[in-house]
């Protein structure tokens, strides 16, 4: 079952320092506990890894990795990318806590 937020959650995307890309700035359009959907001016490719920290419902998530699974441009030249959660801990504390977050 899909669960997700309707708010947007501000969110940092942090790179492997091999990679040698500058940390982001991004607010998360869509959340549940396996995906999210991030809207960024970082550009992002498919199959590329990110770390993504984020604090909901004062709960806080420091570097998650994920993993990009479809990216796009929009209208107003940011990248829309759908992340798919790599962690299967921490995908089970995303979920406790949006299902706490959706039962207030």
């Amino acid at each position: 079952m899909k669960r997700s937020s309707a708010t947007t959650v501000p969110t940092l995307l942090r790179f492997a320092s091999e990679i040698g890309r500058l940390d982001g700035w991004g607010r998360m359009q869509e959340i549940s506990s396996g995906f999210a959907v991030v809207s960024t001016l970082t550009v992002l490719s498919r199959s590329e890894r990110v770390l993504l920290s984020f604090e909901i419902s004062g709960e806080r998530y420091k570097e998650i990795p994920a993993e990009v699974v479809c990216s796009e441009r929009d209208a107003d030249g940011y990248c829309v990318a759908e992340l798919r959660f790599l962690d299967e801990v921490e995908k089970r504390r995303l979920a406790r806590t949006l299902l706490e977050v959706l039962s207030r």
